[in-house]
């Protein structure tokens, strides 16, 4: 059993290897501010690797300690090409049509969640104004798909297939919302993010452009707070 490059917050990581296979055994190691459901974590799982989006999931132990599933052999990659941007458009659209019966994630209560916790003056503004953005955002109920939540590089590997991995923080919310992790861990410039957008939508309309913009600076805010709670 080796220990992986790659650790999560919420987890251990190690690598296992048999005569036979590899496999990934994480270790739940810290409880997040966020309730971690890990028996939907492991469903959701399921789902995705049954349309070739991750990993086969082996086992979850039933005290929720800790996860089994299958090794994936790749790469991780710090920047996109064109090729890249187009299929990872398409990996995502497939995995936003995944049906799940949960109720959507509420962002704003996310943010108040903040508010409650968060005492100081540069993260009350912080909040104040993600709040506001939040309310000029024009939503759908279309918008509400199963995400990711945690797009990272470290979390897409890039094989003989794009394929996403560590689904801790997947549940419903609106789509943009990995869009926007896209752009912003990738450093996607304007003309990539066209390009993303356009091989996502069948139709890109105007607005899109503009929920975009706000779900970036929507994120950027969010995961501020987010690391002032979780260290």
């Amino acid at each position: 059993m080796q220990k992986t490059k790659h650790q999560g917050l919420c987890n251990d990581v190690y690598k296992i290897t048999n005569l036979e296979n590899t496999y990934i055994l994480r270790i739940f190691k810290k409880k997040h501010h966020l309730k971690i459901n890990r028996k939907q974590e492991f469903k959701i799982q399921y789902k995705a690797y049954k349309k070739g989006l991750t990993a086969r999931p082996i086992f979850l132990d039933k005290k929720n300690k800790f996860m089994i599933y299958e090794y994936i052999n790749g790469i991780h990659k710090k920047k996109l090409n064109k090729t890249q941007i187009k299929n990872i458009a398409k990996r995502l659209k497939k995995l936003h049509k995944i049906k799940i019966k949960k109720r959507s994630y509420s962002f704003e209560n996310e943010f108040n969640t903040y508010k409650k916790v968060l005492k100081d003056k540069i993260s009350q503004k912080i909040i104040k104004k993600s709040l506001k953005l939040l309310k000029k955002t024009k939503t759908t109920k279309k918008d509400f798909v199963l995400c990711h939540n945690d797009l990272n590089q470290e979390n897409i590997i890039f094989s003989e297939k794009i394929l996403f991995i560590d689904w801790e923080f997947s549940k419903i919310n609106n789509r943009f919302f990995d869009l926007a992790t896209l752009c912003l861990k990738f450093k996607l410039n304007k003309k990539e993010e066209k390009l993303l957008l356009k091989h996502y939508f069948s139709n890109v309309k105007k607005l899109y452009y503009k929920k975009l913009k706000n779900y970036k600076k929507l994120c950027k805010n969010y995961w501020k707070l987010w690391f002032k709670v979780s260290f």
